[in-house]
């Protein structure tokens, strides 16, 4: 498999996990090995890579690259109408682009790079770190560990085990996220 290829793939295995869709159905969907899915996970510490999540927004939020153009427009002295009609937007969105990521700190100065990374951290949903706070939850989810479950039977086992309690259901997604974080999920 060529390199360019390879890349399709691997973007398409991140966009099935994304949609819910587990490893090796996933791998079963695209023809490749189970060993590559995982090696895949590993490498990236089970997260999507950037260029993958950034291709999967909608085409509601800028993408960087788009804030690159903006940046660069502003540059060259163009006024936000200008802007927004060579980025087929709407000239309200980029007005609150501008408003929401160039701080007073920043000299009247558009750096794309930071404005996106601003607009990410907004973006970010506050999490309560489930195996963090609930020793009961993560002594359960380590004693499974230990006798080797894999994290897809634990969060089965998770919800035999405490049907009325959802606030301790866990997704595989986020055991395979606290052992490759070191507990830091939620």
């Amino acid at each position: 498999m060529g390199r360019k290829r390879r890349l399709e793939v691997e973007a398409e295995y991140w966009r099935l996990l994304q949609s819910g869709v587990g490893t090796v159905e996933a791998c079963r969907q695209l023809g490749i090995g189970r060993k590559t899915g995982y090696r895949w996970r590993s490498e990236k510490g089970g997260l999507p890579p950037e260029r993958v999540s950034e291709a999967v927004h909608s085409g509601r939020y800028l993408s960087l690259l788009e804030r690159k153009r903006i940046a660069t427009l502003r540059e060259h002295g163009l006024d936000i109408r200008e802007i927004a009609a060579r980025l087929d937007r709407s000239p309200s969105t980029v007005s609150r682009e501008l408003r929401r990521n160039m701080l007073e700190h920043d000299k009247g100065l558009y750096d794309a790079d930071l404005a996106h990374h601003r607009s990410r951290q907004r973006g970010e949903r506050p999490r309560r770190p489930k195996l963090r706070l609930d020793g009961v939850l993560r002594a359960e989810v380590q004693n499974r560990l230990d006798l080797e479950w894999s994290p897809e039977q634990i969060a089965a086992h998770l919800r035999a085990l405490w049907p009325d309690r959802p606030e301790r259901h866990l997704c595989h997604e986020t055991i395979y996220r606290a052992l490759y974080q070191g507990a830091k999920a939620s």
